[in-house]
This record gives structure tokens, sequence and C-alpha cells, in this order.
């Protein structure tokens, strides 16, 4: 649960700072819409939207990192069983013929 919550305050946190990027001051304001109540609600979805974007992103690379990890712990764990009896490959080999 801790992870989830650190996870959805960056994902607040990286859409706070690309919704001060995108805002029209750095345009000195020119940019503005006719409806001002138009412009807010672009902007209202277009940051829930990025904390979503935000949100998935992190969960996706934590999870392909577990991914990784766990077959590097696979891949590690096949290469000690090799070295601690080298002719378990060359056995399993010629057994699983017929």
């Amino acid at each position: 649960m801790a992870q989830r919550l650190i996870d959805l305050t960056i994902a607040i946190l990286a859409s706070i700072v690309s919704f001060l990027l995108s805002w029209p001051y750095f345009r000195n304001f020119e940019y503005w819409a006719e409806s001002h109540a138009m412009w807010l609600v672009y902007f209202v979805v277009g940051f829930l939207l990025a904390v979503y974007v935000f949100y998935v992103l992190l969960r996706i690379t934590r999870t392909l990192f577990e991914h990784d990890a766990l077959d590097r712990a696979d891949t590690a764990a096949a290469a000690a069983a090799a070295v601690t009896d080298p002719g378990a490959d060359a056995k399993r080999d010629t057994e699983a013929r017929p």
C-alpha cells in the first residue's frame, strides 16, 4: 500500500510539473481561448490524464524490473547448479533421447 501511495505522489508531482510547463504565461498569455471555462476543463482533464499515465508508467516499470530480477535469480541458480554438478547438463541431454 505504501508503494502505491509513493507512486501516486510521484505521478501527481510529475503532472504538476507538466501542467506548469504547459501554462500559457510562457507565451505572454497570447494563447488563451475565448472561453475560460473550456480552458479550465482542458487543464483539469489533461492533469487527470497525466496523473493516470505517470502512475501506470511507474507501475509497469516496477513490474519490468521485478521480472528482470526474477529472471536473473533463475539464471544465477541454474549457473550455480551447473558449477556444483558439471555433468548434469550432459546427463539430462542424453537421458531425454530415446
